[in-house]
């Protein structure tokens, strides 16, 4: 439970930077990792979001919710760019396992 404004500001600032990380460890392949924080960020958001932020700290954790969002729509983007590179391996791998086939089959 965050109970003191010092408490907040940090949670919000720490939600802010784990989101970029996240984006970050993606765009360089880091998928291991990126699974790892979201484990971790997602406590911090249930935490955030389990009582009201102080008023004075309400606009922070709006704009540090918008980054994490943004931050996940390109994250969501390149894991699908990263799904489609690894469903094409896997097809031409299927491919050439069939082509060593025919050709050990001659």
């Amino acid at each position: 439970m965050i109970v003191a404004a010092d408490d907040w500001t940090q949670a919000i600032k720490l939600l802010r930077l784990m989101s970029l990380e996240m984006l970050e460890l993606a765009q360089a392949g880091g998928w291991e990792e990126v699974t790892e924080w979201e484990v971790k960020r997602r406590a911090l958001l249930e935490e955030l979001f389990r009582e009201a932020p102080p008023a004075e700290l309400a606009s922070a954790l709006e704009d540090a919710a918008r980054v994490a969002l943004d931050s996940d729509a390109q994250l969501l983007e390149l894991a699908r760019e990263e799904r489609d590179k690894l469903g094409d391996y896997l097809k031409s791998f299927g491919q050439n396992r069939r082509v060593r086939h025919a050709y050990q089959t001659f």
